[in-house]
């Protein structure tokens, strides 16, 4: 895979403008981990459509160090399989897990140079430079130079997805190229839909600098907060928080963006209710889910020891669901508990789930006579997913559990038997 600095410089253009335009993965700058470290969290399959655990800097830092072998292989999978894929071990570094709604983001700079404003006027720059024989490192180190030049601005959201009664909450922090903050006048904003509905002004965020909540105190940076006031289908998909400023220290007035997901509807609710049971030596723990829609539900829970404070597992459950009450069973594999070396009582929290929007009903999965229906169905102009309301219900185990009553075999099936047979 072919990756340069140049890429990754215009990959963070492109996500100033809102634009999700991936033409090639970055390099990865993150710090080489050692065999250890990776143990347990190893791909059930590089490029499957599977829950994994490594990002794919991290993948491509093992197949550096190891290698593509049948013999690396087979003793990658051999680690990822002493679990299920169901059934995961889970740690404090594994932060899009441990807080699943949240993305952590970074200052980018605030865009002055006519010839960056887009995606459009981006390549035609770069073309430009190329024919004026240009080489890439030279161009990269010409868009690192103006870059350089440029105020930042950090616009972090409380969420990257909200769901129905949802609010989304930014703060907004501009500072000089040098760190320094500025300050700015707040001209306009506004909340856009998403590229099916339009990309149309949808709504109007409350916002202030005067400590007036959300906002915690007057410092140079505006709050931003807008709730979803209804199910209606203008709010929901990639929608964007833009906002004209004005600095204040350079007269400069600029628009900036940030992105989250909406989806507004109610399509099933997680209940506060729940079973648990030790089955096999594995802690299984049962949801009760108020489906309205039908869908091929994809859902996920994390377990967190009480005594330890630690986290132990993240499961993941999917299954095609009708309207009504259904039971969501869980299972915490027990070898997890054994190798983490944990026991006592035991707290199942960040419960959540999504499905796919498909353009046919998700009951024709696994029937053949759909088959031909299912390949010429139009693709909807609708945003991809809808995602079961975010909830904060959690449920602590009934008892303590003792470790030595959970199982230490390691995960068997003739799926497993059959992938270490071909290695």
């Amino acid at each position: 895979m072919r990756k340069n600095a140049l890429i990754a410089i215009i990959i963070s253009v492109l996500i100033v403008l809102g634009i999700i335009v991936y033409l090639i993965l970055s390099p990865s700058e993150e710090k080489k981990e050692d065999s250890t470290s990776l143990r347990k969290r190893l791909p059930f399959e590089f490029f499957e459509d599977r829950p994994q655990f490594l990002t794919p800097q991290q993948i491509e830092e093992i197949i550096k160090e190891k290698g593509l072998s049948d013999e690396a292989l087979r003793e990658f999978y051999k680690e990822y399989s002493q679990y299920p894929d169901f059934s995961r071990p889970l740690d404090k570094k594994m932060l899009d897990l441990i807080n699943p709604w949240y993305v952590d983001a970074q200052p980018l700079p605030v865009i002055l140079n006519p010839n960056l404003k887009n995606e459009k006027a981006l390549q035609e720059y770069i073309d430009k430079l190329k024919k004026e024989g240009k080489s890439e490192e030279e161009i990269k180190d010409l868009l690192e130079q103006e870059f350089k030049k440029y105020p930042q601005f950090l616009f972090q959201l409380n969420r990257h997805t909200i769901t129905y009664g949802d609010t989304i909450i930014g703060t907004l922090k501009i500072t000089d190229n040098k760190g320094n903050p500025l300050s700015y006048d707040v001209l306009e904003a506004g909340i856009y839909s998403d590229r099916h509905f339009g990309n149309t002004r949808v709504a109007t965020p409350e916002f202030n600098d005067a400590g007036i909540a959300p906002d915690e105190k007057k410092d140079q940076v505006y709050t931003f907060s807008w709730k979803v006031p209804s199910q209606d289908k203008k709010y929901w998909g990639n929608l964007s928080l833009k906002v004209k400023v004005r600095i204040v220290e350079t007269g400069q007035e600029v628009e900036l963006e940030r992105g989250f997901y909406s989806s507004p509807f109610v399509i099933a609710e997680f209940l506060n209710q729940f079973d648990e049971e030790l089955k096999d030596g594995h802690l299984i723990i049962t949801a009760y889910l108020d489906v309205k829609k039908e869908c091929e539900y994809h859902l996920q829970a994390n377990l967190f020891s009480v005594e330890y404070d630690e986290p132990t597992h993240w499961v993941y459950y999917k299954k095609i669901l009708t309207p009504g009450t259904h039971k969501i069973p869980f299972t915490f594999w027990g070898k997890i508990f054994r190798d983490k070396g944990v026991e006592g009582h035991f707290v199942l929290k960040d419960l959540r789930g999504f499905c796919q929007n498909l353009p046919f009903p998700a009951s024709w999965f696994g029937d053949p006579t759909k088959v031909d229906q299912i390949v010429n169905a139009k693709p909807k102009d609708e945003p991809l997913f809808f995602y079961i309301p975010y909830t904060d219900i959690t449920y602590k185990t009934q008892r303590y559990y003792r470790m030595n009553e959970f199982s230490d075999k390691e995960w068997d099936s003739s799926e497993k038997r059959e992938k270490l047979g071909s290695l």
